[in-house]
């Protein structure tokens, strides 16, 4: 039998029901949460002035702040999500519209009318 070199890659690691793994979300009846390996927390900070306005244990948990922010009149590009390293490393984990359409669809909000603010633009009418 002749098999192409991905179907020899490592399988795949099913995850334990109720956890989650790498980057990948997993979907719970309230919603989900993106896990980073390694991470102890993560911080959701303004930018460019790098405030931080939270710190969560998951990202499940820093949904409601990523909303409640940009219900405030905060941009969601002025926002960014971080996971935070036990030995003080940072990373990051979503910025921007991507990071508002993952804290709504992370809660179970409508978020299809999510677009980039360059195809606005299309959706005007013209006579």
């Amino acid at each position: 039998m002749h098999t192409s070199s991905s179907a020899l890659s490592a399988p795949a690691k099913r995850a334990r029901a109720g956890s989650e793994a790498g980057r990948h979300a997993n979907p719970s009846s309230d919603g989900f949460g993106i896990v980073i390996y390694g991470a102890v927390g993560y911080s959701l900070r303004l930018i460019p002035s790098n405030k931080i306005l939270g710190r969560f244990l998951s990202t499940h948990e820093a949904w409601p702040a990523v909303i409640a922010a940009i219900d405030s009149g905060r941009l969601p590009r002025m926002l960014a999500l971080d996971w935070l390293g036990a030995d003080g490393s940072i990373g990051p984990v979503s910025s921007g519209i991507t990071l508002e359409y993952l804290a709504r669809s992370g809660l179970g909000l409508l978020a299809e009318y999510l677009r980039s603010p360059d195809r606005g633009a299309e959706t005007t009418s013209q006579d």
